[in-house]
């Protein structure tokens, strides 16, 4: 049995790319494997799948195995939660809402208090989210339900390094809290979207190594058009 945690994504702020290639590997698996999605997921990759390949293709160039990849989705969707029995252990599959994807689903083995989340959180401090499809408030949203829903000594298993404690949830939060007021001041001021990167430094986050390319390349863009669009419907 694969469970898809890790989810393709919509790299919004650079117009239409997009990348699956959490899923790629996935038809190297036997036939047996059963594969869990969302149903979101399952949808893009259907739908989307031979457009996400011609972009790694551009990205990463040939020879690197991605012209031999088939697309394989899910043969059961989880909309919101089921729970699975391994044989010995029984665990959770939830979906706690929008994070990084529409589709974001994370696996909860209740008897060991251990939460994997794939890359709706990326690492601990000092890694930052990375805002792909923009959607910040919602994030904050389902990281504060993710952080509510665990016991204080959960294990989370993020999409990359350390294991973390539900605690440090706060670091991520933290900071999309002062993204969104930051962004949303420069915004009633009446600045650019480049003003607004001059003016939303946020420096005291920069010990992050990809910094500059989450903040500066895809997060306070990515803030700035999510407020805007937001203000015009209220308007």
């Amino acid at each position: 049995m694969l469970i898809q945690i890790c989810q393709p994504a919509r790299y919004a702020t650079f117009g239409e790319i997009v990348r699956c290639d959490h899923a790629y590997g996935n038809y190297l698996f036997p036939d047996s494997t059963v594969v869990i999605q969302h149903p979101a997921t399952k949808r893009y990759m259907d739908e989307n799948f031979e457009d996400d390949r011609q972009f790694m293709l551009g990205l990463m160039g040939k020879g690197k195995g991605i012209e031999r990849v088939q697309s394989r989705s899910a043969d059961i969707t989880v909309p919101d939660m089921i729970s699975v029995d391994l044989g010995g252990r029984v665990v959770e599959i939830r979906h706690f809402g929008f994070a990084q994807t529409p589709g974001d689903l994370v696996i909860w083995a209740p008897d060991a208090k251990v939460l994997w989340v794939g890359n709706m959180i990326q690492a601990p401090s000092p890694a930052l989210p990375w805002l792909l499809e923009g959607r910040h408030k919602e994030t904050m949203a389902t990281l504060a339900r993710v952080r509510d829903f665990l016991p204080e000594d959960a294990t989370i298993i993020p999409g990359h390094g350390r294991p973390m404690r539900p605690a440090d949830i706060e670091f991520p939060l933290r900071y999309l809290r002062e993204l969104d007021s930051a962004v949303q001041a420069a915004i009633q001021e009446g600045r650019s979207v480049e003003d607004t990167l001059k003016a939303v430094e946020m420096a005291d986050y920069d010990e992050y190594s990809l910094f500059d390319w989450a903040h500066h390349q895809v997060n306070v863009p990515a803030a700035y058009s999510h407020l805007q669009s937001a203000d015009s419907e209220v308007k």
